[in-house]
């Protein structure tokens, strides 16, 4: 299934690819070794046979799935379709991962509208985040599980707040999906999902998704465009018949080529083994090591996020403790994690076993 040599506990920073994934690449690669009368009927259907994984294991339809290369490029398609102004702002959380921020700062640099910042602890209750909107907030986004601490944020409460208001909702799930389930009332609430692939969901690197509302889909205006979302693309014979025209749905926002052929049968491979083991059994187990390692954690240590908002990811520090010392150490013992923030961070997946587990208390 893998071919890990380490006890690997890494996944919140790149999650291993499974061996089927480079199965799928080498039968891709000895096929385009020779591409002699390699149908594009074939090739084009990559990118809607992953929409069909993604939108499964979402519980979603894949029609509001967009295929891309990040989050920073969803975001980025976000924040330049809403065409927002000066009297416009937008609520964003403080602390959060730069992919979360970034494009907003860009376009609004452009644009002027505001971008306004509440503190976590009121993402934390949505009751208390109400209060930072006002008459002129269009839209609120947050990350669903911090990548420096593990605080998994109440993202579906705050989908349902938000759609209460008539306000735009985004968040990322790019460190819960596929160590976690996603909440059904998120996925029914929120308007824009976005996650990377090439973590929890195990596929190559350089792969992304946005999952869009239909409300999302009405509102966001497509600001690029790739003859592939052409529709008229779709017949080899009818290239230069020009229109604006885009493809159903979510497609609008694909990457320009979203059909690189290796990174396509490579994140295939991966989120076919996913669905086979299943989310929800992958969820209990990973929880299983989590409370594994909380209760045999020497008390000398401290856990940055409270028991009730835990995930998958487990940071840990220690009054005057170098992390990054400790984690040489763990490497040695060819125990693999990250520094993240100053705290010790390490994620927790399927392919990890108690063992791995007491080996890293041994060393800790």
């Amino acid at each position: 299934m893998f071919n890990l040599k380490s006890t690997y506990l890494n996944s919140a920073y790149l999650g291993p690819m499974p061996i089927r994934a480079k199965e799928n690449v080498e039968r891709i690669l000895q096929r385009m070794l020779d591409p002699a009368f390699y149908p594009h009927t074939e090739w084009r259907g990559m990118p809607d046979q992953i929409r069909a994984q993604l939108a499964g294991l979402l519980g979603g339809h894949a029609d509001q799935v967009s295929i891309n290369t990040s989050v920073s490029e969803v975001i980025s398609h976000v924040a330049d379709g809403l065409g927002l102004t000066a009297k416009d702002e937008i609520l964003l959380m403080e602390g959060d991962y730069p992919s979360m921020v970034l494009p907003w700062m860009v376009r609004g640099e452009r644009n002027g509208f505001k971008i306004k910042f509440a503190p976590q602890k009121d993402f934390l209750e949505p009751e208390r985040l109400e209060k930072s909107i006002s008459a002129k907030t269009k839209l609120v986004a947050n990350t669903h599980v911090m990548f420096n601490t593990g605080v998994r944020l109440p993202s579906e409460q705050i989908a349902k707040m938000c759609k209460s208001r008539d306000l735009l909702y985004v968040t990322d799930i790019s460190q819960s999906f596929g160590g976690m389930t996603v909440p059904r009332e998120l996925v029914e609430h929120a308007d824009v999902i976005v996650g990377v692939g090439y973590k929890w969901l195990l596929g190559p690197y350089g792969t992304g998704f946005g999952y869009f509302s239909k409300r999302a889909l009405e509102k966001i205006a497509r600001t690029h465009a790739s003859w592939l979302q052409n529709p008229n693309s779709q017949n080899s014979e009818n290239l230069l018949n020009y229109s604006t025209e885009a493809t159903p749905g979510a497609r609008k926002f694909d990457r320009g080529q979203p059909a690189s052929f290796l990174i396509c049968a490579a994140f295939t491979g991966a989120l076919d083994l996913i669905r086979e083991v299943g989310l929800e059994k992958i969820e209990k187990h990973n929880a299983g090591l989590v409370t594994h390692f909380v209760s045999h954690l020497p008390k000398k240590y401290e856990i940055t996020a409270p028991t009730e908002v835990r995930s998958n990811i487990i940071c840990i520090n220690q009054k005057g403790l170098d992390s990054a010392a400790l984690k040489e150490k763990l490497a040695k013992a060819n125990i693999d994690v990250s520094v993240r923030e100053g705290s010790l961070r390490m994620s927790f997946h399927f392919f990890n076993t108690e063992q791995d587990v007491d080996k890293l208390l041994e060393n800790l």
